[in-house]
């Protein structure tokens, strides 16, 4: 019995299904298509390109499918080498701040740093810091006052 599905599949989307022998077959014959499709007939075809053209009007020796599947390769990574994508990250528009927004978003930003400080135990170092200034304030008074 299957179990019942309560989300429906998208019907724009077409899904290939590995399940068993049959689904293994289905991706090696995928697999093997666009590595012929992709990499093995433009070989043959640069192969043939290069023997008609190069080989036969000049002193250049004929090439096998091996070197034209490296010379395929080599116009690869040149392509890609050249047309190296500018590397951009856009997360949508900006538009411009009014000046109560950003007055807004400073006062934010101004509360948060006092709730952090708050939390970190500052204020507990900062009343242990006047204690010491008034305790030189005192002591430097006292001295002031043996002076004269």
């Amino acid at each position: 019995m299957k179990p019942k599905n309560k989300l429906k599949p998208d019907k724009k989307i077409k899904m290939i299904e590995i399940r068993g022998i049959g689904g293994l077959l289905k991706l090696g014959f995928i697999g093997i298509c666009l590595a012929a499709g992709f990499g093995v007939f433009p070989g043959i075809a640069l192969m043939y390109l290069w023997n008609v053209i190069l080989a036969a009007n000049t002193q250049l020796p004929a090439i096998g499918i091996a070197q034209g599947l490296l010379l395929y390769g080599i116009c690869i990574v040149i392509y890609l080498l050249r047309n190296r994508p500018k590397f951009s990250i856009s997360c949508g528009s900006f538009s411009e701040l009014s000046d109560d927004e950003l007055e807004q978003i400073i006062t934010k930003a101004k509360l948060d740093a006092e709730k952090r400080m708050k939390m970190s135990g500052f204020e507990l170092f900062q009343s242990k810091l006047e204690e010491i200034e008034k305790a030189q304030k005192q002591e430097q008074e006292e001295k002031d006052k043996k002076e004269v």
